[in-house]
């Protein structure tokens, strides 16, 4: 398997924890047409289709190198903070609808100021 170049592998992770083209490209100072570039390169080194599939293999990765750690350094040295996703609201009548996206809007503003706390973006979510 063809090992990912330091950017390539924090590109990957962000990529994999939700956050969008635009997203990765303001945190590394990159377009977002640059960021599709590198995920392109990505896919095609880990032989992935899919970010649930990018994002299961880093997983996997991250279990194997937490294995490899003594015991005592397994809850802080890999596992990051823990990371929310909120899924739209199923909404049975349009007229509800406004309403609902607006729910979900304001709990993930409201879990996005916990520092210690990742909250999948929503965009992420909808596609």
């Amino acid at each position: 398997m063809t090992v990912l170049s330091n950017r390539e592998r924090m590109i990957a992770t962000k990529f994999a924890e939700g956050m969008t083209y635009s997203e990765i490209g303001e945190m590394f100072f990159i377009a977002p047409a640059t960021v599709r570039t590198h995920l392109s390169a990505i896919y095609r080194k880990l032989d992935v289709r899919s970010k649930v599939a990018l994002a299961a293999l880093l997983a996997d990765r991250r279990l194997q190198e937490l294995d490899q750690l003594p015991f005592e350094r397994r809850s802080t040295d890999l596992c990051g903070p823990p990371v929310v996703a909120v899924l739209p609201f199923d909404n049975l009548e349009e007229r509800w609808t406004r309403i609902a996206e607006g729910l979900s809007a304001d709990i993930i503003v409201d879990l996005a100021r916990y520092p210690d706390l990742g909250v999948i973006a929503r965009q992420t979510m909808l596609s």
